[in-house]
């Protein structure tokens, strides 16, 4: 039994109001979607980069003491014209009077004098400062035992390669009172603006 003449217009009205609606869908989607498309494109650019040595440069600013631990704060200036990032921990080394390298060993994290940070994405613009704590151990304890003073100190800006070097004279010990070992510092990620 066949569709009456008024089912029939009915079914064909509903399929051309579905059709149409669908046309209508997709040209909203493209004209939302097209936009968007190209936003990534735009956020690209606007993306700041990295720091690099050449971008900064470092310095010692305030110490303390506390409980036999040395601790001081250290930091990186943007003197370029652009903005760049920085975030993670440091590296150092130490270096002698000769130029050659003293024993170091960097810890990331916490101690006495070096309070806990998290790690953060720091937005240096031009002229602008990051810091980061550092700490070691004094020579309470040791005796007669004795370790190196340094006479410059290569600073190495997070997830770069090439080091700052400064004239600073420090002498981290470490270790136990049994077992001495020189050099060791541990340095907190880099947080924004000049610290204490």
């Amino acid at each position: 039994m066949g569709l009456s003449k008024n089912a029939r217009t009915a079914i064909g009205f509903v399929i051309a109001l579905i059709v149409a609606l669908t046309a209508a869908t997709v040209v909203a989607l493209i004209l939302v979607v097209s936009p968007t498309s190209s936003a990534p494109t735009h956020a690209a650019a606007a993306r700041v980069s990295r720091c690099f040595a050449s971008q900064l440069t470092v310095a010692p600013g305030p110490g303390s003491g506390a409980a036999g631990s040395v601790g001081q704060v250290v930091h990186f200036t943007n003197h370029s014209h652009s903005s760049c990032t920085l975030s993670g921990y440091p590296g150092m080394q130490m270096l002698g009077s000769a130029g050659k390298p003293l024993a170091t060993e960097v810890h990331r994290g916490s101690s006495v004098t070096v309070p806990a940070l998290a790690v953060r994405l720091v937005t240096l613009r031009p002229a602008g400062k990051a810091s980061f704590n550092l700490g070691y151990a004094d020579a309470t304890g040791y005796g007669n035992e004795r370790c190196p003073t340094s006479t410059r100190v290569e600073i190495t800006a997070p997830n770069d390669y090439k080091p700052l070097t400064i004239v600073w004279r420090i002498q981290p010990y470490g270790g136990d009172i049994p077992h001495l070992e020189c050099g060791e510092i541990t340095v907190s990620p880099v947080f924004a603006g000049a610290g204490s």
